[in-house]
């Protein structure tokens, strides 16, 4: 598979995307990172399935269901375990969900643009990388 010029472009806004969310979470809401990591993670994970057209369940949906139920598992880890260790796991789920992004295939029903997966895992590892900095306090 070729890389397109188009893809290079939509990993670079989604990594740039990623850094100004994280920063600005770090800035305004430096005790909440983590929570908002989780919510955003799981709202990335949840994107494909629900803009997918028609109820017919076809392996790219199967996919995309087993990712939110994966997502929601490793949310919930986070969550018993706290402090950095959550901010870890929540971290390592946007890689992860960046190695589903680099590997899906939106298949029929699909109604996302052709190059969201790739924006989507710029995303994702520029979120992940900037999570696990530490919070700075005045």
């Amino acid at each position: 598979m070729a890389i397109r010029a188009a893809d290079v472009v939509a990993v670079a806004v989604g990594a740039a995307s990623g850094l100004a969310i994280e920063n600005a979470a770090r800035k305004y809401f430096p005790n909440a990172r983590t929570n908002l990591g989780a919510v955003g993670l799981m709202t990335a994970a949840a994107i494909y399935p629900a803009t997918r057209s028609g109820s017919r369940i076809s392996l790219a949906s199967a996919r995309e269901l087993g990712a939110v139920a994966a997502t929601t598992g490793l949310i919930t880890k986070a969550h018993q375990r706290g402090g950095m260790t959550a901010r870890a796991l929540i971290a390592a789920g946007w890689a992860a969900h960046a190695l589903f992004d680099a590997q899906h295939d939106l298949g029929s029903g699909g109604r996302l643009p052709r190059w969201y997966p790739a924006l989507c895992a710029g995303y994702d590892l520029a979120f992940a990388a900037a999570l696990l900095r530490p919070t700075r306090t005045p």
